[in-house]
């Protein structure tokens, strides 16, 4: 069986390693989005989630990196259907900023991404650099970019 985005799994949490890795993003668009979607996920169920993705996609500018960086969070939460968890939608504007950064310095997120040495790393990277980033939501957004951190 082929399932490629994280909702589509049907492995618990425990069974991971089961569960197949997704695509790799071609865009640092991708990368956000995803990153997005992982932080927030983190508390609901991907039902509701799915359901809700077209209208956080239209609150939350589509996701766009540029224009999420410089927008005020109160901005975002008055938008028409916007998540209203304040720290998660700080987060993704610190995130978008974030992001801007790491382009800043390496060109693209894929880039910075292959300058990490391992995956333990990259797990640490990710949590230290963006908000509302735990280690479970690290482990499983590098697995929905196609890393291989469940492969063990």
């Amino acid at each position: 069986m082929s399932h490629r985005a994280p909702w589509e799994c049907l492995f618990a949490k425990e069974q991971r390693s089961r569960c197949l890795p997704g695509k790799k993003p071609r865009t640092d668009h991708e990368y956000f989005e995803i990153l997005s979607l992982c932080i927030l996920q983190a508390g609901l169920s991907w039902a509701s989630v799915r359901r809700s993705w077209p209208r956080y996609r239209s609150a939350f500018l589509n996701f766009e990196i540029a224009k999420l960086a410089h927008v005020a969070p109160g901005a975002l939460l008055r938008r028409p259907g916007a998540l209203r968890n304040r720290k998660k939608v700080a987060a993704l504007v610190a995130n978008a900023q974030e992001f801007e950064r790491i382009r800043a310095d390496h060109g693209t997120f894929a880039r910075y991404l292959r300058t990490v040495k391992s995956e333990k790393d990259a797990c640490t990277m990710l949590q230290e650099r963006f908000r509302h980033v735990g280690p479970y939501t690290a482990e499983f957004y590098l697995h929905c970019v196609g890393q291989s951190v469940y492969a063990r």
